[in-house]
């Protein structure tokens, strides 16, 4: 009679509070091989099939090898000073690892193995998001496709200098020091980043696809985003507003000089290299603060995340296209036809297409230096976010160190 009233406190927090199941040491409940087994094919894998039974343990093999990269010292210094023990590192029926995650904490001995477990686990939660995600096989287009429109207005004139515009006469152009694409991220650099994100799935990476212009002045970093805009580069309707972070110019202030300065020109009671000397002047940074635990609040940036829709040709529909015509004519195809026939092309997308997002970010040259260094060094950063993983996926651990 208790059972039926006992709703877990953890499971109410993850489903109507918004917390992770990261952040979780207590939400499975699993009693036997058989509720394992259920769990397991309510989540979507079917062990008793051989192809899900070993990307199953492929998960499980490389979550092990990136806790000892990450987590455990020597590899991490500041890492957890443990081993993984061998009744973990050793499973071969993956269904006792989710039976260890169940366990009630009646011992030391039984939490150890517990709290281990539950970490593995988060970790393969993780990996299986990544995996999962259709887009992957997609990504060099994807890159391609988004950086392309950038290239394409990515200048530098006879004298060597870099510019954003089509032509350096263009009054829209703007000079920069640098322009960079972001490299595709090294898969255990998604893991991390999915393994700090309360929403932990591999749709909500926003950066995958990366653009960073560096800029002479603080005003031209305004200028960029006119440019991108008036370009129709980028489209603002296609903009995430959650993902906007402005720490490189206090608006409120700027907007109400450019006005008053604006009103000026028309008179001609200002000229225009004056009038670009007040507005650098008026630029002036926001107080330190960050919404991402992890950055400096001394980092200095303006950034933002578009998405771009994305068209890909489906080959496979052209080439079944062809084999059905083929078969139509050739005697030998005889056989085969009737299965072709059978195949309808309405079923298989022609064109493939998709929104997939990317981030922007602009800076200017001073506050790009200043940023490379002291306490917004990129491998502070790394670090951070590290440790803030560490602490959500082993945080159960600390305890039974030496």
């Amino acid at each position: 009679m208790k059972s039926r009233y006992d709703i877990q406190n953890d499971i109410l927090d993850i489903v109507l509070k918004g917390k992770s199941t990261i952040d979780s040491f207590t939400s499975l409940r699993l009693n036997s091989l058989q509720e394992a087994d259920h769990f397991l094919q309510s989540y979507g894998y079917n062990l008793e099939n051989p192809i899900e039974r070993s990307e199953v343990l492929g998960n499980y093999q490389e979550a092990l090898h990136f806790i000892r990269k990450y987590f455990l010292q020597p590899e991490n210094p500041d890492g957890l000073r443990l081993e993984i023990p061998k009744e973990i590192s050793t499973l071969e029926n993956l269904r006792y690892l989710f039976l260890m995650a169940s366990r009630p904490t009646s011992d030391p001995k039984t939490t150890y193995l517990k709290n281990w477990a539950c970490s593995i686990l988060k970790v393969m939660h993780t990996i299986a998001q990544i995996d999962k995600d259709i887009r992957s096989p997609y990504f060099p287009d994807i890159q391609k496709q988004i950086f392309d429109r950038f290239y394409k207005v990515i200048h530098r004139n006879p004298e060597g200098q870099l510019f954003l515009g089509e032509k350096k006469e263009d009054p829209l152009s703007v000079d920069l020091v640098s322009f960079e694409t972001k490299p595709k991220k090294s898969r255990d650099s998604i893991i991390l980043k999915l393994l700090h994100k309360p929403e932990n799935v591999a749709e909500d990476i926003f950066d995958r696809v990366g653009i960073r212009f560096t800029t002479l002045t603080t005003f031209d970093a305004l200028r960029v985003i006119k440019f991108l805009k008036e370009k129709m580069i980028v489209i603002p309707h296609n903009i995430k507003p959650s993902r906007s972070r402005n720490t490189l110019i206090e608006m409120d202030p700027f907007r109400h000089q450019i006005e008053e300065l604006l009103t000026r020109m028309d008179p001609l009671e200002i000229e225009e290299k004056e009038l670009l000397a007040k507005l650098e002047q008026a630029a002036t940074t926001p107080s330190p603060i960050s919404n991402n635990p992890h950055s400096s609040q001394f980092y200095r940036a303006i950034q933002f995340t578009a998405r771009q829709l994305i068209k890909l040709h489906n080959p496979i529909h052209d080439e079944i296209k062809e084999l059905k015509e083929i078969a139509k004519q050739k005697s030998f195809f005889r056989e085969l036809s009737p299965i072709l026939e059978r195949i309808d092309l309405k079923c298989i997308q022609r064109d493939i297409r998709f929104f997939y997002p990317f981030e922007v970010q602009i800076v200017d040259h001073k506050s790009a230096q200043e940023n490379e260094k002291g306490k917004s060094a990129h491998s502070q950063y790394k670090h951070a976010q590290v440790m803030t993983a560490l602490e959500r996926v082993m945080g159960g651990l600390r305890d039974f160190m030496n």
